[in-house]
């Protein structure tokens, strides 16, 4: 054997020249598809007997294990390559084209170009490929249009197989949220569990936001209880995690972030939120949310919708401003200049907490005043205006909520069902127009139908896929607003009558009630007293007025 004279690239000493290059790949379909015969180690062998045969000496091993064949960002394959325009390789043996790569361009111009200028000698080995014989070579350029055909057919397929089970509710993302574990047999199951540990910390993360907390309040706070992040939290309970981080307790914005807009928490599974532009691409670009597939009820929830919804406000709303002090105000981040529609800023002093305009602040002067307002009587406005509606509201009469859904609330909740009905059938449908798709292209493949009656017929049956998506997005958002519009009444009427609300006002209780608040200049009337009018914007109903 002559493996004891090979050696690894990464022991390669950097005055070594003449060599010759032993490079294996092998993708993870691969390996399902054609098992051992195609296993490093036996390319390996293969490669090894190779140039013992040809007397090739200097032979240095590059292997790339479970990455594709599409892309070129290998990291043996780049290293080889940088050999090869330093001119420091003298023969560059494969065990075939597709080892190489499926991209018949690149490939092309490696082995047509490259290597030809840098007085390379590449060989695919199972392919017949040698450039020292010029007519083993003249069917290489067709192996490589096969090798791409076969790399965009696989993906093709995936893709398919994917979009089927996405559409069908079962989750396609390998990765699953912080606070949640795979079950027994999660292949087949697809079932996720509560990761008691992790789901309490969620929670902390969600009720310390609507308190009033910054993201970095929050990543300190949990810095400080030596809480592990995401990442280290899965090394630590035994699942494997790419990316573990050098501090395990320090928590980034990003994270936090993205926990809190996680619809996962509320037992949902959310499809297709990304794509790829290419099969050859492994960049993941965001898919508009009109396209995002969303199945509620795959798993337990961690947060209640409720919760959930008033984070999503808040973080569309504000951006939480701590003061010197370390103390975040009663209403920062829901205050506003009526005027220019700038924020206000907290102001916290011992002798006064004050909220002023931050368009005035600004040296731009955006604003005229600084429409300022003390902390104690903007409290005061609060509860006054909420007694008056919450009076409104327990009237026997029942008018004033009778107005509520007259003004919010759609009158003809008939359309829904029908909607609802269309909804499903075009939602069956497209599901069928899938299968369809998939049995043409398998009967192209097989030569049953040509390609012009597979595109003729795939074509139409695509329009039509693409017809009925349209109107089910046109038909979701009806739906979705009619029964919000009926839904946020009765939250609102809900919330309307608790009367522990007011009762020790905390920042959590102000953005459970409103989402908004305008502040106007104050104004002098005739008799010489002083006015300052202020409109609130309650949750789920906004200004009543």
């Amino acid at each position: 054997m002559t493996r004891s004279l090979t050696i690894e690239y990464t022991e390669m000493s950097e005055g070594m020249r003449d060599i010759t290059v032993l490079y294996a790949r092998l993708s993870k379909d691969d390996g399902r598809k054609t098992g051992d015969s195609d296993s490093i180690m036996n390319q390996r062998l293969l490669l090894e007997n190779f140039a013992k045969s040809e007397g090739l000496g200097n032979c240095v091993f590059f292997p790339d294990d479970g990455i594709s064949g599409t892309t070129f960002n290998r990291p043996a394959f780049q290293a080889a390559i940088q050999l090869v325009e330093a001119g420091r390789v003298k023969h560059f043996i494969v065990k075939d084209l597709s080892r190489f790569g499926r991209d018949y361009l690149k490939v092309g111009a490696f082995t047509e170009v490259v290597f030809p200028e840098k007085n390379v000698r590449f060989v695919a080995i199972n392919d017949n490929v040698d450039s020292y014989r010029e007519e083993d070579n003249s069917l290489a350029p067709f192996r490589n249009l096969f090798n791409e055909w076969y790399a965009r057919d696989t993906s093709k397929k995936i893709k398919a197989v994917k979009h089927a089970k996405g559409n069908a509710g079962e989750p396609i993302s390998g990765t699953l949220p912080y606070g949640y574990l795979k079950g027994e047999n999660y292949k087949q199951t697809k079932i996720w569990l509560v990761d008691e540990e992790a789901a309490k910390i969620v929670q902390r993360i969600f009720h310390e936001y609507i308190e009033g907390k910054s993201l970095s309040m929050i990543a300190g706070g949990l810095e400080r209880d030596k809480i592990l992040i995401p990442a280290r939290h899965k090394e630590a309970i035994g699942e494997h995690s790419a990316k573990v981080g050098k501090l395990p307790y320090r928590w980034s914005f990003d994270v936090i972030g993205s926990i809190l807009k996680n619809q996962a928490y509320l037992g949902y599974v959310v499809n297709f939120k990304t794509y790829k532009k290419s099969y050859k691409s492994k960049k993941c670009l965001p898919n508009p949310r009109e396209k995002w597939k969303i199945f509620p009820g795959h798993h337990e929830a961690i947060i209640d919708k409720e919760t959930f919804d008033l984070v999503q406000k808040m973080r569309n709303s504000r951006r939480t401003r701590q003061t010197h002090n370390k103390r975040i105000g009663l209403f920062s981040g829901m205050t506003f200049c009526a005027d220019c529609g700038h924020k206000h800023h907290y102001d916290n002093h011992e002798n006064y907490k004050n909220y002023f305009c931050s368009g005035r602040a600004s040296r731009l002067r955006y604003c005229e005043s600084y429409h300022r307002i003390r902390e104690e009587d903007l409290a005061e406005a609060v509860a006054n205006d909420f007694a008056k509606i919450q009076a409104k509201v327990n009237e026997e009469s029942g008018d004033f909520v009778a107005e509520l859904h007259r003004k919010f609330a759609s009158d003809d909740l008939k359309k829904v069902a029908e909607m609802e009905r269309k909804f499903h059938e075009n939602e069956t449908r497209i599901l069928e127009l899938d299968s369809i798709i998939s049995r043409l292209y398998e009967d192209n493949v097989s030569g049953k139908i040509s390609d012009e009656r597979f595109a003729k017929m795939s074509e139409d049956f695509e329009k039509e896929q693409r017809n009925l998506e349209i109107q089910n997005i046109a038909f979701r958002e009806k739906i979705t607003k009619i029964k919000a519009d009926c839904q946020n009444v009765d939250n609102f009427v809900k919330l309307a009558k608790s009367t522990a609300l007011l009762e020790n006002l905390t920042p959590e209780k102000v953005r459970e009630l409103l989402e908004r608040i305008e502040i106007s200049e104050k104004t002098l009337s005739e008799d010489g007293e002083k006015t300052q009018k202020v409109r609130f914007f309650y949750r789920f109903v906004g200004a009543l007025e």
